[in-house]
């Protein structure tokens, strides 16, 4: 099979120059360079906008989480596979019941580990756990810069507090540590302070305003916590971009867009593999068969995938620009377009286009 488009990892200019050889040949390969284990669906904070969080007396509806041993074997075999790079997330991953032995053991396969946490709960054993196996970096959240804020985003006393006893052990540890935060209305007016607190403390950090709904049964707020105002605005910016610049090419199958295409997978708390974590399909159940198996049967989904068919014919095809995760999240499914995820786009659409024909006619005056 060719591939008439620039592959998502040839565009990382942070990679090292030797690394980026290595993912491009696993692209053109299709090894599993690149996973996430999602350790659990568990959380110490109840975030509005969270996609994975489940309470506990909701988590046998979708499963069971998969024991150290269940962990341990999928890893064994991803490593034979070809995966180097591994990011452990949840939920809230050091709540997984067996999370010392799931990170030691992950630690000492030789894996490239990103440790993806709210930062509240690295203290004591789990410091010096972390002291001893230190991962390449660590992805922290950070939704506000006052326990305030924390009550009104997480809804738990004190997070900012917790949160930054924990980042600065890590700091004290020299562990390498990346900020992320998630604008929602009741933490927007924090954003300065949140990217000051980064600065003082020399760690990077960057935001981001784009909030999906669950389409895996969390009680997620995201459709009523998003700044709306600025995606909106977003959103016409990146229509005007199309047109004028990078028109979407609709014959492009949908994974084709993310970095993860041919290269990265998803272990689900309940132990499908799947493409992207927004999504609930496919449900390929890595936890009972081999991981190999498991892998063939996702890059044939990823090449399955298509379009829904009504955005073949649509007629701003060319300027809404989505993925499979976008389409999971908003419309239930990629393999479906809702009417108003198609209305809202086509209103930005007629009302961008209107907008440059008037410049166009006044500047050709």
């Amino acid at each position: 099979m060719s591939y008439e488009f620039e592959p998502a990892c040839r565009r990382m200019e942070w990679l090292d120059p030797f690394y980026k050889e290595v993912w491009e040949k696993a692209f053109a390969d299709a090894i599993p360079i690149s996973g996430t284990f999602e350790l659990t669906c568990r959380c110490n904070f109840q975030c509005r906008m969270c996609y994975v969080h489940l309470q506990p007396d909701r988590i046998s509806e979708y499963g069971g989480e998969l024991s150290a041993k269940e962990w341990l074997r999928i890893a064994k075999e991803a490593k034979e596979a070809g995966t180097v790079w591994l990011c452990i997330t949840g939920g809230e991953p050091l709540l997984h019941p067996e999370f010392e032995t799931i990170y030691r053991e992950l630690s000492q396969m030789g894996f490239f580990i990103t440790l993806q946490t709210n930062a509240s709960l690295i203290k004591g054993k789990t410091a010096r756990l972390l002291e001893q196996y230190p991962p390449r970096v660590v992805k922290a959240s950070l939704y506000g810069a006052s326990d305030e804020t924390y009550e009104k985003v997480c809804k738990v006393k004190e997070g900012f507090r917790q949160v930054h006893e924990g980042l600065q052990t890590l700091k004290n540890l020299k562990i390498p540590v990346q900020l992320v935060s998630t604008v929602i209305r009741q933490n927007m007016e924090d954003v300065e302070k949140m990217a000051f607190y980064a600065y003082l403390n020399g760690f990077s950090w960057m935001a981001t305003g784009g909030v999906k709904a669950s389409a895996r049964g969390a009680d997620s707020e995201a459709r009523e916590v998003r700044v709306t105002e600025k995606l909106e605005e977003q959103k016409k910016k990146e229509i005007r971009r199309r047109i004028k610049e990078a028109p979407v090419n609709i014959e492009r199958k949908p994974c084709t867009y993310c970095k993860d295409y041919r290269l990265g997978y998803w272990v689900t708390w309940n132990g499908d593999m799947r493409f992207c974590s927004f999504m609930n399909e496919p449900n390929i159940p890595v936890k009972d068969m081999a991981f190999s198996d498991a892998w063939k049967k996702l890059i044939d989904y990823e090449e399955a995938l298509d379009w829904p068919e009504e955005c073949k014919t649509c007629k701003v095809q060319k300027a809404c620009f989505k993925c499979a995760g976008t389409l999971a999240a908003e419309c239930g499914s990629p393999n479906r377009v809702t009417e108003e995820f198609c209305s809202q786009v086509k209103k930005y659409y007629d009302e961008e286009k209107e907008e440059w024909m008037i410049w166009d006619r006044y500047t050709c005056q």
